[in-house]
C-alpha cells in the first residue's frame, strides 16, 4: 500500500466507526487533498463530513479546537508544516491546555495532521519544526516513516483524547510498504528498530528512516554495524529504545531534516547522555541555511546518504 492511501485507509476506518469524526482543511473534499492522500472521503461522506476551508490556518485550527471541545473528533489538514506556525495560539494556548485549565472537565480530541520536509518547493515550504512542538505540555507529536505506521498512528491519534501533532511528508507520499489487513493500531510513545546491528545507533524518524536505512545498508558492506531507531513518536519519546540500543553500541548518531540546533536530536543526545556514560553521540541535520527551490542547493542542504555515513566512520574513530 502506498504512504497516501494508508492515511486515507485510517480515516476511512475511523470516519465509519465514529461519526464524530470530521475532516476540515485545503482541497480535501473532492480534489482529494493536496497529494491525493483523502481522495474518496468527500465521495463517502460528503461536505457536512469533508469540508473545504478557506487558507486561513489559525481560523482552521481555531475551529478544529473548539468542535473538538463541543464533542467532535475533528482532523485538521494542514497542507505545509510551514503555516502550522500561524494556529500555534488555539493548538498551544487552548487544544493542550483545556484539560488543564478545566480540571479535566473538557477535552479537545484534535488530530492536526500536517506535511513537512523539501521537495522543490522553496524556503517556506519545506520546513521541518517538529522540535518545535516538543516542548508543549499536552500535545502528542507524531511521525510516520511507513505506511503501516502512518496508517496505525493516524488511527491510535484519532483515539486520543487530547490534541495529537501527525506529522507526514512530502516524499513519503509516493513509498509504498506492506500494511496488515486486518485493523490495527499503532502505539503512541514507542519506537522501532528498523535495522538491528552492534557498532552504532541511528536514531531518526519520518522520511529520515529510509535515508538511514540506505546509508546502513551501504556501510555493512564495510564492516560497520547500525542499528536504525525509527523513533515513530517525537512527543512522549520513547528514550528507553534508543537507550537500549546505545548501551549496546556504546554510539548514538541522530538523525533529522530539521534544522540540529534545538533540535529533535539535540533533546535525545542530552537525555541519553544523562543515562548512559561515556557515550560517544553525533548529531545530523540540516544545514544553517533556508531549504532553497534550486534543486542543487536543496540536495545540499538536507541530509543524505553520504553525510550519514560520513557521520558515522567519524563517530566510530577510536
Amino acid at each position: 500500500m502506498f504512504f497516501r492511501e494508508a492515511i486515507a485507509r485510517a480515516l476511512r476506518e475511523e470516519m465509519q466507526h465514529d461519526e464524530r469524526v470530521l475532516l476540515l482543511g485545503q482541497d480535501v473534499g473532492s480534489f482529494g487533498g493536496s497529494y491525493k492522500e483523502l481522495v474518496g472521503l468527500h465521495r463517502q461522506f460528503g461536505s457536512e463530513r469533508v469540508r473545504n476551508t478557506p487558507v486561513a490556518e489559525a481560523a482552521m485550527i481555531g475551529v478544529g479546537v473548539g468542535a473538538a471541545i463541543a464533542g467532535l473528533r475533528p482532523v485538521v489538514s494542514i497542507t505545509y508544516m510551514d503555516f502550522l506556525m500561524l494556529g500555534l495560539d488555539p493548538l498551544v494556548n487552548y487544544a493542550a491546555k483545556v484539560r488543564y485549565k478545566t480540571a479535566g472537565q473538557l477535552h479537545a480530541p484534535l488530530v492536526v495532521k500536517t506535511t513537512a520536509g523539501a521537495k522543490r518547493q522553496g524556503v517556506a515550504h519545506s520546513q521541518c519544526i517538529e522540535a518545535w512542538l516538543m516542548g508543549v505540555p499536552g500535545l502528542k507529536v507524531v511521525a510516520a516513516g511507513t505506511p503501516a505506521d502512518a496508517y496505525g498512528l493516524l488511527k491510535a491519534a484519532l483515539r486520543e483524547e487530547g490534541p495529537v501533532v501527525f506529522v507526514d511528508h512530502k516524499r513519503l507520499f509516493p513509498t509504498a510498504g506492506d500494511v496488515p489487513t486486518g485493523e490495527h493500531y499503532t502505539p503512541i510513545g514507542r519506537a522501532a528498530v528498523r535495522r538491528r546491528g552492534s557498532d552504532v545507533t541511528i536514531a531518526t524518524h519520518s522520511y529520515m528512516t529510509l535515508i538511514a536505512v540506505e546509508a546502513a545498508t551501504r556501510l555493512a558492506a564495510e564492516g560497520i554495524s547500525c542499528e536504525v531507531v525509527d523513533l515513530r513518536s517525537l512527543l512522549p519519546l520513547d528514550l528507553a529504545t534508543v537507550c537500549d540500543s546505545a548501551a549496546r553500541t556504546r554510539a548514538l548518531l541522530t538523525l533529522e531534516e530539521g534544522q540540529p540546533a534545538c533540535g529533535v536530536g539535540a533533546e535525545l543526545a542530552f537525555r541519553a547522555r544523562e543515562q548512559l556514560d561515556g557515550l560517544r553521540i553525533a548529531r545530523v541535520g540540516a544545514l544553517p541555511a533556508p531549504v532553497s527551490s534550486n534543486p542543487v542547493l536543496e540536495a545540499a542542504c538536507i541530509p543524505d546518504v553520504e553525510r550519514v555515513m560520513h557521520a558515522v566512520r567519524h563517530l566510530l574513530i577510536p
